[in-house]
């Protein structure tokens, strides 16, 4: 039997998305288009930073722009920083903390400033008092990027040497009485800056009698000894402490062999073999994809809409609905410009006033590209009046029930806007919980060409301190870890953005249920198997398919993270 063991650290056409702004009450003033330009050019300023280690009064440490683009998260810093500063005695572990000068923890990319410097620190320990700018013989400037280019001037990043390191599964064979056991785990550039780590972490997983792991080899008699080899194309290491080896130790026995090409496989069903469920007949007769259910509701919610709101908008047409919401087209009196207005109907239901005050504190403390930005918001004692910015091309549910056919392109382009919009929300430790074409904003150019998509509906989301118990979500996007109710976290997302992926691709999902039977379903989503059958995946790229198998993997310690996905080739090949 394998051990599978892992690494921690891997109905409606318009609705509503939001400007990228500090939410505040309806009172106040909107800022103005200039305004918002000159927010968003400070946003996309890199911030050239200095960081040093701690303790180590002779390193010049390292100078990095950092900006959201280039970090998706803080973890994606860390790791870096990790890379870079991997042969400093100081840092054995890696970069695991940063504080300021002054001793102050950082735990977000916002908190850097820029011209700062910052320690580096293998643990949560406080830094040493030494005096590190005087140690460098650099006074603190207001902007690092005036600092002239000497042999004192620290290494920047883009002189450190590229790796192309992709998220990977490999198997691990332990060295042993046969069968021996074998696991697999992810390996990406976030839980593998270095060789070191590598063997740090096998030595851990693996749990060798002998003790460390001191060496590893591939079946083809090679040892592996730089960290860019375990990413190249053999995925399949033998790993060893101080015993003695034999060139008949690094092939497979027939049991051993079995395990791995199971594996390898997966729980993939035939090319030829089609679910049954996962399509229908149209008007004409003519077998077409089925589409999950909608789960909006077609319902009506009656509201007076407080003077406070009308006072400021015009409220025009209805442009959706919810289990709990209507939204609604409105306009300021001001300048005519467009918004959407989100009513949320408090009623007496478990947790519901938990929900309304989770989305709220969580839309007032992000700020993202590709998600809904809360711009104002009010609260009565029946209803939750949110404001935000209007998106006319509306959710992704209806463009793919208007069988809008999505070139390889948009989807790519749709999948790395969910991924970042999913990396910095985990980087937060938020969860969604709701990840579903209904809730994802999608924005077209005049030739119908996906623009951007945004992350709407934060009504189950939630900050994520502990593993999760609640059963929530919709029913075809749910990870089997839900449904086993052994505690989740923050990789749901990621098998829902899987789910949704895998639809873009080929027009139905890869979970059902013959008779639309939620069991059923559920059932099909533990058992952990679908497919790419033919002729829907025939002109798929492998690629595609590599990443849908990564994001659906049953076992959430090696299912990808966001960061991993928006480093994963396919996603990668993406251009402007």
């Amino acid at each position: 039997m394998v051990e599978e063991e892992c690494l921690k650290n891997k109905k409606s056409i318009k609705m509503q998305a939001v400007a990228l702004r500090t939410s505040r009450s309806i009172s106040n003033e909107e800022c103005t288009p200039r305004q918002k330009s000159d927010v968003g050019r400070a946003a996309r300023k890199a911030k050239r930073i200095r960081f040093l280690v701690n303790g180590d009064r002779f390193c010049k440490g390292v100078v990095v722009a950092v900006t959201h683009e280039r970090y998706r998260s803080f973890d994606s810093l860390l790791a870096e920083l990790s890379n870079m500063l991997s042969e400093n005695k100081h840092l054995p572990s890696g970069v695991r903390a940063l504080f300021s000068t002054d001793g102050h923890k950082i735990s977000q990319l916002d908190d850097l400033e820029d011209g700062k410097f910052y320690i580096c620190s293998g643990g949560n320990n406080a830094i040493k008092k030494l005096d590190y700018a005087a140690l460098n013989n650099v006074k603190p400037s207001r902007s690092l990027t005036k600092l002239q280019s000497t042999h004192t001037v620290l290494s920047s990043p883009s002189k450190q040497p590229y790796l192309n390191i992709r998220p990977k599964i490999i198997f691990v064979v332990r060295s042993g009485t046969r069968p021996r056991k074998i696991i697999r785990m992810l390996l990406n550039k976030r839980n593998s800056p270095s060789f070191e780590h590598i063997l740090t972490l096998i030595t851990e997983s693996i749990k060798l009698d002998t003790g460390a792991v001191r060496k590893v080899y591939v079946s083809s008699g090679c040892q592996i000894t730089q960290l860019e080899q375990f990413f190249e194309s053999d995925d399949l290491f033998f790993v060893y402490g101080s015993e003695r080896i034999s060139q008949d130790d690094l092939k497979l026995d027939f049991e051993e062999m079995k395990i791995v090409q199971s594996h390898k496989r997966g729980l993939r069903r035939p090319a030829n073999e089609l679910k049954n469920g996962t399509h229908c007949m149209d008007e004409s007769g003519k077998r077409v994809p089925q589409l999950p259910k909608t789960t909006k509701a077609n319902r009506s919610i009656t509201s007076s809409i407080p003077n406070k709101v009308l006072s400021r908008y015009t409220i025009g047409d209805r442009l959706g609905d919810g289990n709990f919401a209507v939204v609604y087209r409105c306009f300021d009196k001001r300048n005519n410009a467009e918004y959407a207005l989100k009513v949320i109907k408090k009623i007496e239901v478990p947790q519901m006033s938990q929900m309304i005050e989770n989305e709220l504190s969580i839309l007032k403390s992000i700020s993202h590209p590709n998600i809904i930005n809360l711009i104002s918001d009010l609260v009565t004692n029946t209803d939750v009046y949110l404001i935000t910015e209007l998106v006319s091309g509306g959710d992704l549910f209806e463009a793919i029930a208007r069988c809008t056919d999505f070139s390889e392109r948009d989807i790519r382009l749709m999948t790395r806007n969910l991924a970042s919009a999913l990396a910095y929300l985990h980087g937060l430790d938020i969860v969604h919980r709701d990840v579903k074409p209904e809730n994802l904003l999608v924005e077209y150019d005049i030739n119908g060409h996906v623009l951007h998509l945004k992350l709407a509906d934060f009504g189950l989301s939630q900050k994520v301190t502990e593993p999760l118990y609640m059963v929530c979500g919709t029913p075809t996007y749910v990870s089997p870890e839900i449904l086993t109710q052994d505690g989740y976290g923050v990789k749901i997302d990621i098998w829902a953005a899987g789910v949704i992926l895998y639809i873009l691709l080929c027009g139905f999902p890869p979970f059902v249920s013959e008779n639309n039977i939620q069991e059923d379903l559920f059932n099909d989503i533990l058992s952990g198997t679908y497919g790419f059958p033919e002729p829907y995946w025939d002109n798929v790229s492998e690629e595609a398919k590599d990443l849908v198998c990564s994001m659906l993997q049953s076992n959430p310690n090696l299912r990808f993270s966001a960061e991993d996905v928006l480093d994963h080739p396919w996603c990668d090949e993406f251009e402007l």
